[in-house]
């Protein structure tokens, strides 16, 4: 791609005659580098959706591997048999199993105190979507507890190393616009749409979705509450529990939203081991939520029915092999 680091100064209608650069002429690209990597080392070989869609797939069977090796046969078969994630990773290609991995490796890195490690595969889950980040309190109380030896300030300026490294690799990017992390925040069409299935106030809305995701969300937010409360009690610590709760709360929070942001939460589940229970419940949830999706899969919904037969069959003729100039 040439000029490819001036790629967030760019708007879709530079692409013309591309079918795809008439839907939104105006946005720019608004996902940090890391994504854009991702998706970029596909174009360069010239394949197609299929393909991505193939190896986000594979991703999220290894995640269920993870599941399986760390928790149980059971978690490995709700998370990978979740709805939301056969709908919108194997059928769309939404890349948040993506994050998901990094989050599920991160936490894992955590645990085996390679902080070096840890530091890296943190800053590259910031650089897909900045979920990430939600695991950094958590981190810090874990290398407080590991203290003793080497000391906290050490085992911070491990994390900061693999940090730094982690973001090296993308620096031209910033170099052309520094406030890239922010750029999800500042999404052009949340400023002229109000959409978030997860609300906190799902009257707000007729539409049953929004009151199915609402109360599973909820669900989730009250066994997170009574986990901590049994944890309190028992002296446990409840900072294992604090990136999911955050990250369901900012998610109800949000202006602009969509359904399949929910797939980086199973991620968090892994700061909660051993509590194997309360894992599988969370799952189960995270199943729940997503029910919506096989409606979606009966209905033989897509993203061509959405947008239009044109672009519908620009992505068709882009499904195996793509040459986008």
């Amino acid at each position: 791609m040439e000029n490819n680091f001036t790629i967030y100064q760019t708007r879709a209608i530079n692409f013309k005659p591309e079918p795809w650069s008439v839907l939104w002429p105006d946005i720019t690209y608004t996902y940090p580098p890391a994504a854009l990597v991702f998706f970029y080392t596909f174009s360069i070989f010239q394949l197609g959706i299929f393909w991505v869609k193939l190896t986000l797939t594979i991703i999220d069977l290894f995640c269920a591997y993870l599941f399986y090796r760390h928790v149980s046969k059971l978690a490995a078969t709700l998370f990978f048999c979740a709805p939301v994630s056969l709908w919108y990773t194997s059928h769309e290609g939404q890349f948040e199993a993506l994050e998901t991995l990094l989050i599920i490796l991160s936490v894992l890195t955590i645990r085996a105190k390679q902080w070096r490690i840890a530091g890296f595969l943190l800053a590259i889950s910031f650089q897909v979507k900045i979920w990430g980040i939600l695991v950094v309190p958590w981190l810090l109380y874990e290398a407080w507890r590991s203290r003793s030896h080497p000391s906290f300030t050490s085992l911070l300026g491990k994390v900061a190393q693999g940090v730094v490294l982690g973001f090296i690799p993308f620096l031209p990017y910033y170099l052309q616009k520094p406030d890239l992390l922010l750029t999800p925040f500042k999404d052009p069409l949340s400023h002229f749409i109000n959409f978030n299935p997860f609300t906190w106030n799902p009257l707000a809305t007729s539409h049953w979705t929004f009151y199915w995701f609402s109360f599973w969300t909820y669900m989730a937010l009250i066994a997170l509450v009574i986990a901590g409360i049994d944890g309190w009690k028992k002296r446990h610590s409840i900072f294992s529990l604090s990136p999911l709760a955050s990250f369901l709360v900012i998610l109800k929070s949000l202006k602009w939203a969509q359904f399949w942001y929910l797939i980086a939460a199973p991620g968090f589940l892994f700061c909660f081991l051993p509590q194997r229970k309360l894992i599988h419940l969370l799952l189960v949830i995270y199943i729940m939520h997503s029910l919506d999706s096989p409606v979606l899969i009966i209905k033989e919904r897509s993203l061509g029915n959405v947008i239009g037969p044109q672009i519908h069959l620009a992505m068709e003729s882009c499904l195996f092999t793509c040459n986008v100039k």
